[in-house]
């Protein structure tokens, strides 16, 4: 289908325009956003939906232009699936690529994701003249970008798989290691550069598809100074605690660090508005912000004599399948967005191929395996529009090793969660009650049979993937990276033995340590898996601190055969 698709390009790309122009698109997506972590009030009557500190002027042009997404989705609640699922269309479960280290995905896809299509190829394949550009954060799973469909990226030559993560402090993060230099930090003004650059390049001339892919706000946090002591005095100014406000590790330090970062982010969204008017483009291009995932940096509050991890108004943040790990800050605007707009209708970001398709007029059709549905309706009608797609629902299947495995559908105005160890469900109405607090399940049984029919069928559809395979996928490998650990010291050895060097028992020692290490850290991932295979926590836990405690108390060091 990939194949067919790119001939249809090479075909299309001699049909001349017509004179209804195909629009413009741009992705700007955040790397770890909150829901609650920008200067815009993602809910109107709800206060606690905006930071009572960070600004992001350009953010706030933005919901000016356009309409603020209320109940917007991130496919998942960690960032590579998000990123797999956005490219091309699918839910994560048919991706099969469900969590950051999917176990699964190379038993599921042993032939990778080349053949799957990404938004930029399915828009060259448009007939309609589409230049693509991608720059910023890639998707491991699915490569390099200029191999996917975008004739323009910042990646870097030397890295095999395009751009990685690198949490933003590296150019090449495979290869060299190369810091970015402190007055560029995660990279986040050669983003905002090359973005302004592609459209002063190409905005008016032919239509284009542009997606900048931060790395703020994930860890490490980091900003320039410049950014620092503007935000340090405007803590200052507010009245607000100073303690340690010069030290890296104080909570202070943070937060005044978190904010100065979005804020510097949020210069490129105001610096793409102001390129578009000067090329006269902006009425014509549709804008999407959001974020891959929840916000990692989400306060803790007691909720009835529980300690519960809020995300502004959210219950939860990254890692979580509560609102707070997938529900993000979603902005849009483009032609027939109503300027300063509110939406509640769900959405989620595997819509955007598909609404893309209908929206730049492809003589093309739809590819294969699309879980989305056109947001058309929506942003032309407000809250009266619908969203018909392919899939049922939108379903998020969490089957992660390291975390609390659940999987979830939302459904109109109710969300249901499965654990899928325990099999206790969770139903919530998720626009009255966002925070998640006033489970439904006990008093409604049949939507609880009837919505869960629906998830478990899509699951089974698509081959999701079940939990048990998961656990045994990470217990395999971990065996497979503990034989390949032996195999490596016995070469390494063999080498040293060789050389015969006059400190042969000093070097064998660090050999030995490192297998050592190597294979306690294999044990204690599949030891931490198997607390997981049996517990019935919702929310995250300190399950990797047991597994230490047990592997510390437990584990001998191994001593291989002495034969050399």
């Amino acid at each position: 289908m990939k194949q067919l698709l790119l001939f249809l390009a090479l075909v299309l790309s001699s049909v001349t325009l017509s004179a209804d122009k195909a629009p413009n698109f741009i992705i700007i997506y955040a790397d770890d956003l909150g829901y609650a972590d920008t200067s815009v009030q993602m809910m109107g009557d709800d206060s606690s939906t905006k930071h009572d500190f960070i600004q992001t002027p350009g953010l706030d042009r933005l919901a000016d232009l356009g309409a603020r997404y209320t109940v917007a989705y991130a496919p998942t609640p960690t960032c590579t699936g998000s990123r797999m699922s956005i490219q091309h269309g699918q839910s994560s479960a048919r991706m099969q690529y469900r969590n950051v280290f999917d176990v699964l995905s190379p038993i599921q896809r042993p032939n990778g994701y080349a053949d799957e299509i990404t938004i930029a190829e399915m828009l060259k394949a448009a007939g309609r003249g589409y230049i693509t550009a991608m720059f910023g954060k890639g998707s491991g799973p699915m490569g390099r970008a200029d191999e996917s469909g975008y004739d323009v990226t910042d990646e870097n030559p030397d890295e095999p798989g395009g751009n990685g993560n690198g949490h933003g402090s590296y150019w090449d993060p495979i290869s060299k290691k190369t810091p970015f230099p402190p007055d560029n930090p995660k990279r986040l003004y050669s983003l905002r550069d090359d973005s302004l650059a592609f459209i002063n390049e190409y905005a008016g001339k032919q239509p284009f598809y542009m997606m900048v892919s931060h790395y703020a706000p994930h860890i490490p946090f980091m900003c320039t100074d410049e950014a620092f002591e503007r935000n340090k005095a405007r803590w200052i100014a507010e009245g607000r605690d100073t303690k340690d406000i010069e030290s890296p590790k104080s909570s202070v330090n943070k937060a005044i660090t978190y904010a100065a970062m979005i804020e510097e982010m949020d210069l490129t969204v105001g610096s793409i508005i102001d390129a578009l008017e000067a090329k006269g483009e902006l009425d014509r291009t549709y804008i999407f912000f959001s974020s891959d995932n929840g916000g990692g940096f989400a306060r803790w509050h007691d909720v009835n004599g529980e300690r519960v991890r809020y995300n502004g108004p959210l219950q939860g943040g990254k890692r979580s399948m509560f609102e707070g790990g997938l529900r993000v800050p979603t902005l849009i605007s483009g032609p027939g967005i109503e300027p300063g707009s509110e939406c509640h209708v769900p959405i989620v970001q595997w819509d955007l191929l598909a609404t893309f398709h209908d929206l730049s007029g492809s003589q093309a059709p739809l590819p294969e395996n699309n879980d989305g549905g056109s947001l058309r309706d929506v942003f032309e009608e407000g809250n009266t529009g619908t969203v018909e797609r392919a899939a049922p629902g939108i379903i998020h299947h969490y089957t992660c090793h390291y975390h609390p495995p659940i999987s979830s559908i939302v459904i109109g105005d109710y969300k249901l969660m499965k654990h899928l160890v325990s099999g206790e469900y969770k139903l919530f109405n998720i626009q009255k009650d966002y925070a998640e607090e006033n489970n439904l399940a006990a008093q409604m049984p049949e939507k609880v049979a009837s919505m869960d029919s629906i998830r478990e069928q899509y699951i089974k559809d698509v081959d999701g993937g079940q939990i048990a395979e998961v656990y045994q996928a990470l217990y395999d490998l971990m065996d497979e990276f503990s034989r390949r650990a032996h195999e490596t010291y016995q070469r390494d050895l063999a080498a040293l033995q060789a050389k015969n060097p006059t400190d042969f028992d000093a070097q064998k020692a660090v050999l030995l340590k490192s297998l050592n290490e190597t294979l306690k850290r294999n044990a204690m991932n599949k030891i931490k898996s198997e607390l997981f295979e049996e517990s019935d926590l919702w929310k995250e836990a300190s399950l990797g601190n047991q597994a230490r405690k047990i592997i510390d108390e437990t584990w001998v060091d191994v001593v291989p055969d002495q034969s050399y």
